[in-house]
């Protein structure tokens, strides 16, 4: 029996025939996708992978499939093309490829039988081809087989199930259920002061130990211990942290040490600290907005970060209408604004920081300024629905 490598570590994925940028695309998409860890092997590596992606569209792809089927029969394949390839014998992904038929994809790949037979003839079964536009259904699915002497006694073939993806169903989010915490205090509170007075820092802890070293004119920070104590000094109210200037001897010779972007370290100790919480400063009916993209390449990758993001940057919504409509859940949408606000990437109407104000649209504007409907994106003109009702 096959073992399906899904349910241990690392699902390693192999690319033949693809450039470097064809190949930065699978690894952005690999670390977007949090279901599933997926790693994409570098030209070097001699790990086993459990998939091989090939790119049929270059020079002599699918003889390169047909030859590596052959020598390693019990390989998964994947061909991507931007062609359906009829007389292919492994699963099609249709080009352009997205998020959401790549992985199911794989999924089914990886679940399904490891590799399809080789086929006797021109008309023997073949693998339906994966498109962008269509629901997937099981990449293994065979045509009819070639009909027999009498055709009128052959079995009609079974339609294939399509698969049907139930809807999120909407959290509830509760006014009294609402936690809130200070994002000036505690750990994130030192941080965010380094990264506001530009000056370089130690932050040591009640023993004098040195935790972390910060530079933030070059955005790098050194990190002197490890994530779980990191956690755990983010997530308590009152951390026993002190913040001086650095010395020379701030770090032992022999000293184990990670290293890290200022803001990536912002981003992910804001995270741990709201802890599914929210900010105190932010009401769930008062409007957010980011006032820009995280650069989530370089981050980490927060759960729905990527579909918050795309919503919040778009236009102010509450963290009430974005439970609502996105239908994430209440503690990861606190967690990422709380990540996206150490970062200095949200806009919210407070009386303490009137420059971080939203400008919302004035009631006296003339209609003239105002954008047609006919003229306004499908997600505008929803929240002006909404906003209405």
């Amino acid at each position: 029996m096959t073992t399906n490598p899904s349910n241990s570590g690392s699902i390693l994925v192999r690319s033949i025939g693809m450039d470097a940028r064809k190949e930065a695309v699978f690894r952005m998409a690999f670390k977007m996708f949090t279901r599933q860890h997926y790693q994409l092997l570098d030209a070097g590596d001699t790990q086993t992978p459990a998939v091989i992606i090939i790119d049929v569209d270059g020079m002599d792809g699918m003889a390169i499939a047909r030859r590596l089927h052959a020598e390693q029969p019990e390989q998964r394949i994947l061909l991507t093309s931007v062609s359906a390839q009829p007389d292919s014998i492994f699963p099609v992904l249709q080009k352009p490829i997205r998020m959401e038929t790549l992985f199911p994809a794989l999924e089914l790949l990886l679940n399904g039988s490891p590799a399809p037979a080789k086929p006797a003839g021109r008309n023997s079964a073949t693998v339906m081809p994966i498109r962008p536009e269509v629901a997937i259904s099981s990449p293994f699915a065979s045509v009819a087989a070639p009909p027999a002497a009498h055709p009128a006694s052959a079995p009609a073939p079974k339609p294939v199930a399509q698969p049907t993806v139930a809807p999120r169903p909407t959290p509830l989010l509760r006014p009294e259920d609402v936690r809130h915490f200070n994002p000036q205090a505690g750990l994130v509170g030192l941080l965010q002061i380094v990264r506001r007075d530009q000056s370089p820092a130690v932050i040591v802890d009640d023993r004098q130990q040195v935790i972390l070293r910060l530079d933030p004119v070059a955005d790098q920070a050194i990190l002197l211990t490890d994530d779980a104590t990191l956690k755990s000094l983010a997530q308590e109210e009152h951390p026993r942290l002190q913040m001086r200037a650095p010395t020379d001897t701030d770090i032992p010779a022999h000293a184990s040490v990670r290293h890290l972007t200022l803001q990536s370290l912002l981003w992910q100790v804001g995270a741990w600290t709201a802890d599914g919480r929210l900010i105190q400063q932010l009401q769930i009916n008062a409007p957010v907005q980011l006032k820009q993209w995280p650069n989530l390449t370089r981050l980490t990758m927060l759960p729905d970060a990527l579909r918050l993001a795309a919503f919040l940057a778009r236009s102010p919504a509450s963290p009430a209408l974005t439970v609502k409509m996105l239908r994430v859940a209440p503690s990861d949408l606190f967690n990422f604004l709380a990540a996206a606000d150490s970062l200095g990437l949200l806009r919210y109407n407070t009386a303490e920081n009137p420059d971080n104000r939203i400008q919302l649209a004035s009631a006296n504007a003339p209609e003239a300024a105002e954008i047609p409907a006919a003229k306004r994106s499908f997600l505008g003109r929803l929240l002006a629905r909404i906003a209405g009702l």
